[in-house]
């Protein structure tokens, strides 16, 4: 089973104004890849109020390709996986806000969403933020930067998941009494 995380970057408040998508990718317990890729927002939200955040202004993504530009390739990597992301809601609805921009179809995938996972294997914590649970589990993170966000989730996921002496996701999910989400 292939499983991909995924944690977006916005330009400012509007959920449509991705400009950056770090990506991480898992088969077979073995993590394959992890990378960036860093959009030009729509110019309707091409303005940077979160730079203080991420540290990426406009300046950084000028050059870049739209959301349009990787979708196929997004096609590609999201083919038959799971998504998992901390804080889910969040980046499945960036990615449906972009495809909504531009006219794309949705992506259909089942999710899971590391937040409500650590809440469940991690309930001493006094938060469940990306940072706190990493720090927790002794994953380095550059928080805030994309890839490094994707590449901390999907460690959690896999930590979560040998917590539960569960080395398949739908073992994991009936062991811990949790379940996927689809996204429409």
């Amino acid at each position: 089973m292939r499983i991909v995380a995924l944690d977006f970057e916005t330009a400012n408040a509007s959920i449509a104004s991705a400009c950056s998508l770090g990506i991480a990718i898992c088969e077979e317990g073995e993590i394959l890849d992890n990378f960036e890729w860093y959009f030009r927002p729509h110019h309707r939200y091409n303005y940077f109020t979160n730079t203080h955040i991420h540290g990426i202004c406009k300046e950084d993504v000028q050059d870049e390709q739209e959301f349009i530009f990787y979708y196929e390739k997004l096609e590609e990597i999201l083919k038959d996986a799971i998504i998992v992301a901390h804080n889910a809601m969040f980046d499945i609805g960036v990615l449906n806000a972009v495809c909504d921009l531009y006219g794309l179809d949705h992506f259909r995938n089942c999710f899971l969403d590391t937040v409500t996972i650590s809440r469940r294997v991690y309930p001493e914590l006094y938060n469940h933020r990306l940072n706190t649970v990493s720090d927790y589990l002794g994953i380095s993170l550059s928080h805030h930067n994309a890839k490094s966000d994707a590449y901390a989730c999907l460690l959690i996921l896999l930590k979560a998941m040998e917590a539960y002496d569960a080395y398949e996701v739908e073992d994991f999910l009936e062991r811990s009494g949790m379940y996927m989400k689809q996204n429409l």
